[in-house]
């Protein structure tokens, strides 16, 4: 399927399309279910590393933090850093995931060609006629169409498409993976509503108009959030940026906060909530700002505060929608300032031929 997209705002609009396109399209590949079960029984003990650049190496902490929750050995590591590994670092249990929206990173690309011929990879990536999609005997189709500007659509697919994934590789039955779809059919609304809400990009615009530098804090699942909100603040809001933990922040960047200094916080589990509480407070007892986008119900807007609720209790999931209010954010402040939201011009965007 194609869509025609002609600014950033046009890439966000078509992130439920791409969504709804994908859960039809990826949800029917038996074919493709059975290999991905046939390789991990094929292996006593497998060792999963998970590879890509970008907001595809970040998509990967989604698949990797699910497979280390379920007792398996998984890591993910950035496709160049990779490259420079002996091949005694792999092992007969070793498979590597190859992640590239474009599927023509030219560092996935250098990686697969220096791999040991015994590791086993398989790609995720958006294009079919990709040089990454014709490496790879395995390939999970992303199904986002084409992407102009900076990662949008693209990522909330990926990060469907590393869930999917992950919920394969450790061999969920049927039930859990319906309750999956179910998932991600309720993103593709709430996503929609949320795009749909006028009001939210603009409150979030002005919150963050008045700030110099944009830290960005995400823990567990989220902190694939903070990494790729980064990228959106860098690129297409051009705003100087950084992402750490909730945990990482209060060891050290915490010196840097002043006025002028906006705090981004993600937080959707309970488990870190009373760290996110550690940060926010800290940053505004310092002058700094907190935009706190969450599930929770029992912190409000106020002063130098304000607070983006979404109402999803699925910290995994919440992936594809945490990030919707910041995109709204960037693109209604670069219209505001009589900017392009999204166009690159030192980033080269890959899209395969």
């Amino acid at each position: 399927m194609k869509y025609k997209a002609v600014s950033f705002m046009d890439e966000i609009r078509q992130q439920p399309v791409v969504l709804r396109e994908f859960i039809e399209q990826a949800f029917g590949e038996r074919e493709l279910r059975r290999s991905l079960a046939e390789l991990m029984r094929d292996r006593q003990n497998p060792h999963i590393i998970l590879t890509g650049m970008g907001s595809s190496l970040f998509a990967c902490y989604i698949t990797m933090k699910f497979l280390q929750d379920h007792g398996f050995h998984a890591s993910t590591i950035e496709s160049f850093e990779l490259q420079s590994r002996e091949e005694c670092f792999y092992t007969q249990e070793t498979i590597v995931i190859a992640v590239s929206q474009s599927g023509e990173s030219p560092e996935v690309l250098d990686l697969l060609d220096k791999l040991p011929a015994f590791v086993p990879v398989v790609s995720v990536t958006n294009y079919p006629n990709s040089h990454l999609h014709s490496m790879t005997k395995l390939a999970c189709g992303i199904y986002a169409g084409t992407e102009y500007l900076t990662s949008t659509k693209t990522y909330t697919n990926t990060l469907a498409a590393m869930m999917l994934l992950a919920y394969r590789l450790t061999g969920c039955g049927e039930e859990e993976m319906e309750a999956l779809r179910s998932r991600l059919e309720k993103c593709a609304d709430r996503i929609e509503c949320m795009i749909s809400d006028k009001s939210l990009g603009h409150d979030v615009s002005e919150f963050i108009s008045d700030i110099e530098f944009l830290i960005c804090i995400g823990s567990g699942y989220s902190y694939t959030t903070a990494c790729h909100s980064e990228i959106v603040a860098e690129e297409a809001g051009k705003f100087y940026s950084s992402r750490f933990t909730a945990a990482q922040f209060i060891h050290g960047p915490i010196e840097l906060i002043r006025p002028g200094f906006g705090v981004l916080v993600y937080d959707f589990d309970r488990r870190y909530n009373a760290k996110c509480d550690e940060v926010r407070e800290n940053v505004l007892q310092y002058g700094g700002k907190v935009l706190l986008i969450t599930n929770r119900t029992d912190v409000v807007s106020r002063e130098n505060q304000l607070v983006c609720h979404i109402g999803h209790e699925d910290s995994a999931t919440a992936t594809l929608l945490e990030i919707i209010p910041l995109e709204l954010g960037i693109e209604s402040l670069c219209n505001s300032r009589g900017v392009a939201a999204g166009q690159l011009s030192r980033v080269v965007k890959r899209i395969a031929s």
